[in-house]
């Protein structure tokens, strides 16, 4: 991924559900636990659904321009 905002975005909150999981709730605490285990998968699928959006339209743009370029040939 090129774009530092949108990586450092996604990493950051990574970080603070992977802290709160694993330092910040005992082992008690089951239902905590696993809503945050939940969120970091859920996180992880948004992340890779982004990417895959931006690369699409990375690709349509170019193909876009290729077209554009024979067109005008």
């Amino acid at each position: 991924m090129e774009n530092e905002l949108f990586k450092e975005c996604f990493d950051s909150l990574k970080k603070i559900y992977s802290e709160a999981l694993l330092e910040r709730t005992s082992v008690h605490e089951n239902e905590a636990r696993e809503k945050l285990w939940i969120a970091y998968q859920v996180l992880g699928k948004v992340e890779q659904h982004f990417k895959v959006i931006l690369e699409t339209g990375k690709l349509a743009e170019k193909q876009l321009a290729d077209f554009q370029e024979s067109k005008e040939k």
